[in-house]
């Protein structure tokens, strides 16, 4: 069967998509780095989170869903909460990857366009020291380096820095740059014997290239450097918002961008036509978070004054982003306290029945597990509560 007749099959079948683990094992064995002996039909192993019948073909998609290949499920057994497949592949394509095109080789393009080489597979960032190494070996071997990037192994160093990484130490040392579709440890060695690999660099040192340098000092900046999240929660007027703008002029002073999103101007735009029922609650916060998290995964500080009462949705927001750098300022503002302040008359229309579902009347608050900070409102005035967090955030190392 053609290619073109088995994507026309496979736009009419049942799919599953691959993680991009999955994809990497894929694209190695289509393209013969693992086997290239036997191929690559035999046997593929997939997780799957239901059952499928041996004889049963499915279309294999990829982050792009592009239809990748049909897999005939030969076996299919339970394992942990799904399912594990095993089956004979026919290939349509290769996935798909974002960037770096050119350095995506084959084992065929390599081993055609470089032959045998010397492989330089750096620790976590290519250091002088593996330099000298790869030079000592292709010297002795009288081969080229290769300095392979593997796509998808710890250390987590995002891909497109590492790339850099790697082009700025190819240039110093005249390496070529080829990225590897790799996700599983154990198969590096046999891959890189498959892509003309005749010795190995052994990795590790300290001394970093300069350009190198460069790069890894902007991927993992210094924690002043970093972003941050304030995340103000409390009773409706417990006072979230005067502070959180306290706080934003204290940050101003200090030179450090934010942006502030309290929670009325955020319904006024990014959650309009949402209601108060917990759904709609959650998804407000959820926004919030979302946007949050982007102004803080940019280096930026994010100030949100929301009321949040539910804890499960703060929590789905700190996972949204790095740890320790979402801070859960909790204004632990009594409600008597807060009724007594509440200059819209909300407390008062929710005790005459006037409004439904209103935080700290007749829908719960659920106060803070692990706050990072509670500040007390009756005994220390807005600017002395902002002087505290600016305090916590020079304890942590943002200021």
């Amino acid at each position: 069967m053609s290619t073109t007749e088995l994507a026309i099959e496979a736009a009419g079948l049942e799919s599953l998509q691959l993680s991009e683990q999955q994809a990497c094992l894929f694209e190695l064995l289509i393209t013969y780095a693992l086997e290239p002996s036997t191929g690559y039909d035999a046997d593929y192993p997939l997780a799957s989170p239901v059952p499928y019948q041996p004889g049963t073909r499915l279309a294999l998609r990829d982050a792009f869903n592009e239809r990748l290949a049909v897999l005939t499920v030969t076996a299919c057994a339970p394992a942990g909460d799904g399912f594990l497949l095993h089956g004979s592949l026919q290939a349509i394509m290769r996935p798909r990857w974002r960037g770096f095109e050119p350095l995506r080789l084959t084992a065929g393009e390599a081993c055609e366009r470089l032959g045998p080489c010397i492989a330089w597979v750096p620790s976590a960032w290519p250091t002088r020291d593996e330099a000298v190494r790869a030079a000592q070996l292709a010297f002795e071997d009288g081969l080229p380096i290769v300095l392979f990037v593997p796509s998808h192994l710890p250390p987590h160093v995002g891909l497109p820095a590492r790339v850099r990484a790697a082009r700025a130490a190819a240039a110093e040392t005249g390496a070529e740059v080829v990225i590897l579709p790799m996700a599983d440890p154990a198969l590096l060695g046999t891959a890189l014997t498959h892509y003309g690999a005749r010795r190995r660099v052994e990795p590790g040192g300290t001394v970093l290239f300069d350009a190198v340098d460069a790069i890894r000092r902007a991927e993992q900046p210094s924690r002043a450097e970093q972003g941050f999240c304030l995340w103000f929660t409390g009773l409706p007027s417990a006072g979230k918002s005067t502070i959180a703008a306290e706080a934003a002029t204290l940050l101003e002073e200090r030179g450090r961008r934010f942006s502030l999103l309290d929670g009325d101007v955020v319904r006024t735009h990014l959650s309009k036509g949402l209601g108060f029922s917990r759904e709609d609650r959650d998804t407000n916060i959820l926004r919030i978070g979302w946007v949050a998290s982007e102004i803080v995964r940019h280096g930026g500080a994010a100030i949100c004054a929301a009321v949040s009462p539910y804890e499960a949705a703060r929590e789905q927001v700190r996972s949204m982003m790095p740890a320790g750098q979402f801070i859960l300022i909790y204004v632990a503002t009594a409600p008597e306290v807060c009724e007594s302040r509440d200059v819209k008359g909300f407390y008062a229309q929710a005790r005459a029945g006037a409004i439904k579902g209103f935080t700290g009347v007749d829908d719960p608050y659920e106060e803070p597990l692990q706050p990072s900070l509670r500040l007390d409102t009756t005994a220390a005035t807005p600017h002395a509560n902002a002087r505290a967090i600016m305090e916590f955030l020079v304890q942590e190392g943002f200021l």
